[in-house]
This record gives structure tokens, sequence and C-alpha cells, in this order.
């Protein structure tokens, strides 16, 4: 009966589920595989047991093991570790209040525009800025420098240049032929482009008389007989128009193998007596100029500024012009040497000057925004009482009414939010307030004054 028992149930640690609602792995004191049979799980409400039949030489005893009961925690447990939670975050935060509480005060005044003007002087044998005096240093500056410039001619005369050409006359007639000096030679009209107009001759007259033998030719030089560019034709067969109803007209003729050239009509610029006159003071401006724009260059490149340009001494010399009276030139060039002297200063202490001085003007208990300092400077000349030049001086800044960083953290100190920003509020001058407090759960402005910070802010 008993190995019938093992072939049912073999041998085996395995973990119960009683009535499939609780999982209960088997006591640690089961007895051996081989000699212990499940036989029996019962499952009451409160504690699963087990009953094992013993095999071997005990076969047939039982024994129950009763699984171990489910414990629970209780309210007064669960209290006290609520309490130990709670007690740690607090210490927590306590401890990063005190490490890192910080108040950061922010504030937007009213601000207008505070504005002063003075005389400067510059006084070149100062050494530094003197308030007292409202004087500055000064530098002088020398240049020089030769100066070539043009002007131009205004004067015109008539260019007119007559064709002039080369032809070959033939005389085919029987008896000899005398051609004086100045006789006409006529060429077809359309070998003139343009075309001549009104009163315009189509006439070439012999530079010389020549002679010409029966059956001969002979070459001569002929000109127009009024300037201009039509007159320079291309190849052509010439008539003699003072031999028309003769009969040596049709034997009597020339030819030219050749363009005629010189003929000319324009206008050519030419220098009169203004023209000179005008193109000396027009190079003595020129140097002028350039010698200025050497000066404030060289200014420039040490870090100074001219009082004016006003303040610069010139001395332009004489202009040396090549042209004279009469030339045929579009330009009139000349040269010149131009030299020029100026008081300069540094701008720094131009403005260190002026900041100070408007801070010393400025009513107690009033602030000039850094950065909103402006200043503008315009030559004076020369001042009557110091014999010094002089610059006028217009600053400008932007003021509010404030109160010492340091006064404003003591009253702010342990002050709640909103009492911070009333006290804030209730100052003169002040347009908006605005106080963040870290960490966030802090109500109060830190009581250190080190861990206030106040920012003024201008938009």
């Amino acid at each position: 009966m008993a190995k019938k028992v093992i072939d049912i149930f073999p041998p085996r640690r395995k973990a119960v589920e009683a009535d499939k609602v609780l999982a209960m792995p088997l006591p640690a004191d089961l007895p051996d595989e081989e000699s212990a049979v499940l036989v029996k799980i019962e499952s009451p409400q409160t504690k699963p047991k087990i009953t094992f039949n013993h095999i071997g030489e005990s076969a047939g005893t039982r024994s129950e093991i009763f699984a171990p009961e489910k414990k629970t925690i209780s309210f007064g447990a669960w209290f006290w570790k609520a309490v130990g939670a709670a007690v740690i975050v607090l210490a927590g935060m306590y401890f990063w209040d005190a490490q890192f509480a910080g108040a950061v005060v922010k504030i937007w005044p009213e601000t207008s525009a505070f504005s002063r003007e003075a005389l400067v002087l510059v006084d070149s044998g100062a050494g530094d800025i003197d308030l007292s005096r409202m004087a500055i240093p000064g530098f002088s500056l020398t240049a020089e420098k030769s100066v070539e410039g043009a002007a131009p001619a205004t004067g015109t005369k008539g260019a007119q240049g007559r064709a002039r050409g080369s032809i070959k006359i033939f005389n085919n007639y029987t008896n000899s032929q005398t051609l004086i000096k100045n006789t006409r030679f006529q060429a077809p009209l359309d070998k003139f482009q343009p075309a001549l107009e009104g009163e315009e001759s189509p006439w070439f007259t012999l530079d010389e008389t020549i002679v010409l033998p029966p059956k001969t030719s002979a070459v001569a030089q002929v000109t127009a007989a009024a300037a201009g560019e039509k007159y320079n034709i291309e190849p052509s067969v010439f008539s003699v128009p003072g031999l028309a109803g003769t009969a040596q007209y049709t034997f009597i003729y020339a030819q030219s193998f050749e363009k005629f050239t010189g003929g000319s009509s324009e206008i050519v610029p030419q220098v009169t007596k203004d023209d000179l006159k005008n193109a000396e003071i027009e190079i003595q401006n020129l140097a002028k100029e350039e010698i200025k724009r050497e000066l404030f260059a060289k200014a420039k490149e040490q870090g100074l500024e001219i009082l004016g340009e006003e303040s610069i001494v010139f001395d332009i010399g004489a202009v040396e012009i090549s042209a004279k009276e009469g030339d045929n030139i579009a330009k009139i060039a000349g040269r010149a040497t131009a030299k020029a002297s100026a008081v300069a200063y540094k701008k720094s202490d131009f403005e260190r000057l002026g900041k100070e001085f408007i801070l010393r003007e400025i009513d107690q208990g009033t602030i000039c925004r850094e950065g909103s300092f402006s200043f503008v400077s315009s030559y004076a000349g020369v001042d009557k009482d110091q014999k010094l030049p002089s610059i006028n001086l217009a600053a400008e800044a932007e003021a509010y009414a404030g109160t010492d960083p340091e006064d404003l953290k003591k009253g702010l100190s342990e002050k709640k939010a909103e009492e911070a920003e009333m006290f804030l509020m209730s100052r003169p001058g002040m347009r908006k307030a605005e106080i963040r407090l870290s960490p966030p759960w802090r109500f109060s402005v830190p009581r250190s004054l080190d861990r206030i910070e106040i920012q003024t802010i201008f938009d």
C-alpha cells in the first residue's frame, strides 16, 4: 500500500497553494524526500496546515506542520515612522535655508536728464586735469606738406584746319597749258561727306603755278577752299572749272590717289589771365584741405582731438604754375608748400573732467547712472583772462533719486516680502520694485546683508 502511494505522489519539496489563496513555502523542517509523502493540506482562514505520512521504519505515523502567521504593522508604528520622516525633511529645509537663503531685489527708479555747460581751458603747461580751474592738458601739433594740384582753363579758341592733298594733272591737249597758283579744281559733289551746305564751295586750289607741255602730266599740291572735316575726301577725279566753255576743258583734268587730310573745325581750350588767377586760388585751397587732413590724421595717430577747424593756423606758400596765358591746355597744374599748427587734447581728459564736473553739480541724494554720460565740445576761441585756447563743454547724464545700497539692505533685512515691497515703493522716485526670495519656501528677507542683492534696472 505504501509503494502505491509513492507512485502517485513522487517525493519532492514544493510550495503549496492553500485554497488557491495563500502561496506558502514548505517549512524548513520538512522530512527527507525519500521518507515523506504529502497526505493532506488543510487551509483554515487563520493558519494553513500540512499533514505528512512518514515511510520507512516509522511507516504509518503522521506529523503536522503549521505555516507561520502573516505579520501586520500597527498604527503606532506607522505614526512614528511618519514623524521621523517629517523631522528629516524639516531638518534638511532648515539646513538649506541656513546655507543658501538669499533675496534678489530689483528696483526701477524714475530717471530724468541732468545737464550742465561750462568753459574748459586747454593748457599746454598743465600736467593733469584741474577741476578748480576747469582746465585740461594741451598738446601742440604741426604738419608740413608739398601739395600738387590742377585747375581748369576756361578760355577757348577755334581750331580751323583745311584739307590738303596731292593730285596728278594731265594735259592731253595739243597746246601747252599754264595753270597759275590758286587755280580751282573741283571734285564730284558726292565725295563730300557730310554733304556741302549753303555757301560751302567744292573747290581745291593749286598751291603753286604749273606749266604743262602738250601730252604731259605733273604732280601738284592743292588745298581746300574752306575748313572742315568734310573736305578730307577719298581719291577722286577733278575738273578745272576755269576752262569750262573751251576746247581744253575735256583734255585737261587731275586725279588723286590718296585720301586728303588735315580738314578740321573744332574748339580747343586756351589759358586766359583770369584762369591763371583762379588756378592759384584753387591750388591754395587744395593745399589747405590737404594739410588739414594731414594734421587731423597726425592727431588721431597720437590719440588726440584738435580743438576745432577754426583753431588751426595755416601757412600756404606761393603757388608755382608752369602754364602761361594763351596756352592751349585744358588743365593748369601747380604746386604749393603748406604748413599748419594746432592745439589738441586727450578725449579721455575732457570726458573725465566733464564727469567730475557734473557729479559736483548734481544735488545730494541724486545719482547719475553709470554709462549715461555724454559730452559735446566746440571751439570757444582764446580765453581773454588767461590767454589760453578754450572749448565749450556740454555735459549730460541720466539721473535718479537713490540711496546707498548698504542702507537699502539694512532697511530690507528680515522684512516679509510684502512689507519689503511696500518699503521700497514708499521711497521717492521709485517706479517699480520686485523681490525674489530663495529657497522657494522663504517668506522674509534674510538677516545677513551679504545675502541681499540689489539690482537697479533702467529701461
